[in-house]
């Protein structure tokens, strides 16, 4: 009886909550979709089948919600009501905000993409309560105020932080920020001294568009102020009270110093020449031999097509959504989805080799073409990251096609094979 019972009351919450989901979204396409962009979101279907809806495998609970460029505008407010939310993504619309934006009730939220739209006021209270959250993008709006750099250390999951395109201001005296993989400011009114651990971890690209910012990733020396003194001491300089000639032997000495120190000179000065010489020839015949690849280059960075690559900007790639697959040794594995609907795999470099080094072994790997390897579609190379981009193959990976996965019905092709060996030992 006690079961029937807790039977009962789980189907009769999941029923309010459903109803609750539904409920809300009826709402924000009142008060958002003066356009009819979301025609599909009707009471005649189920609200899971709506259009940038993706719910539960009960079908109960909307758990993702993405919404891009369909011209949407107003409050976002209460799109807080969908508690089972782990991805919030409304880019490039025409949402505002005069108060500050309340999101500490998706308690569950892991992604949260906000850029290009016209949100102001400050940084929205209740994400530094959100300890899943592993990105923010709220880039390319009016926001203003200080930023919570302190607080957002809290937030232990947190891999990439875009502020960029903004109003801010303050400073970024924070140390704990390590863990970011992704962090932007630029084009904000930040000012003051870039800390050491940001600067050797985020190119200056980060960190260009704030006047009052200085440091060394900018090449912008910070001036410290310095006391003044009006009364200096003064210096007492000792006076001769007598002159030595010098020996024959000790000009011959110092002339032989002279005359080395000039010989080394010149050598110096020739062998520079000598290696200029060598770098311009070497670069002339890299030049020739990469003739069939697609290849961009901007103040030192290099981004090189290959061969079947569908061409985009360095841009679009990283302020695309980002889904991570997994870590390796060579570094970290990321599904994106572009902004036109492309999807491929960004593996990031943990280390960053010399740029001929790496550079070389690239467009080699960049031409092999089999039908048994994963083609290098396309790398980038700057001074501080390496990004290599592949086709995305949906089917997994070959340790899960050879070892099986909870996901795949299929049986493994290493349990297949004992099997033989065992029936051929029999």
């Amino acid at each position: 009886m006690r079961m029937k019972l807790s039977i009962f009351f789980f189907l009769l919450i999941s029923l309010s909550s459903s109803s609750t989901d539904f409920q809300t979204l009826l709402s924000f396409k009142a008060s958002s979709d003066h356009y009819n962009s979301l025609s599909s979101w009707s009471n005649s279907t189920h609200f899971c089948s709506w259009l940038g809806v993706t719910c539960n495998s009960n079908i109960t609970r909307v758990t993702q919600l993405v919404l891009q460029n369909l011209n949407l505008t107003g409050s976002v407010q209460v799109l807080t009501q969908l508690k089972q939310l782990r991805l919030l993504s409304l880019k490039h619309n025409n949402f505002s905000s005069s108060s500050n934006l309340d999101f500490s009730s998706l308690q569950n939220l892991k992604l949260l993409y906000l850029s290009h739209n016209q949100f102001s006021g400050n940084f929205p209270s209740g994400v530094i309560q959100l300890l899943r959250l592993r990105r923010i993008d709220l880039s390319h709006n009016q926001f203003f105020g200080e930023i919570p750099l302190t607080p957002l250390t809290h937030l232990r999951h947190l891999l990439t932080l875009r502020l960029e395109s903004n109003y801010f201001n303050g400073s970024l005296q924070t140390d704990t920020l390590k863990a970011l993989e992704g962090f932007n400011v630029s084009d904000n009114n930040l000012s003051g001294e870039i800390p050491r651990p940001l600067s050797l971890f985020f190119p200056s690209s980060s960190f260009e568009g704030n006047e009052n910012l200085c440091g060394e990733v900018l090449g912008k020396k910070c001036v410290k102020p310095t006391a003044k003194n009006d009364h200096p001491l003064p210096v007492e300089i000792p006076i001769g009270h007598g002159k030595k000639k010098l020996s024959g032997r000790a000009i011959l000495v110092i002339l032989l110093i002279d005359v080395t120190i000039v010989a080394l000179l010149g050598l110096g000065i020739f062998l520079c020449c000598r290696m200029m010489k060598k770098r311009k020839e070497s670069r002339g015949v890299e030049k020739k031999n990469v003739e069939s690849k697609k290849r961009v280059v901007y103040d030192n960075e290099e981004i090189v097509f290959f061969e079947g690559c569908k061409r985009f900007k360095v841009d679009e790639l990283l302020k695309s959504s980002a889904e991570m697959l997994g870590k390796g040794n060579v570094g970290t594995t990321y599904k994106v989805v572009m902004d036109n609907g492309d999807v491929v795999v960004v593996k990031r470099a943990k280390e960053r080799r010399k740029k001929k080094e790496i550079g070389g072994l690239l467009k080699e790997i960049g031409g092999l073409r089999h039908h048994n390897i994963v083609s290098l579609r396309a790398f980038y190379g700057s001074r501080d990251e390496l990004l290599l981009v592949y086709d995305y193959l949906p089917n997994g990976s070959l340790h899960s096609l050879l070892h099986g996965n909870s996901f795949s019905p299929l049986q493994p092709v290493f349990k297949k094979f004992t099997s033989i060996l065992l029936y051929n030992v029999h």
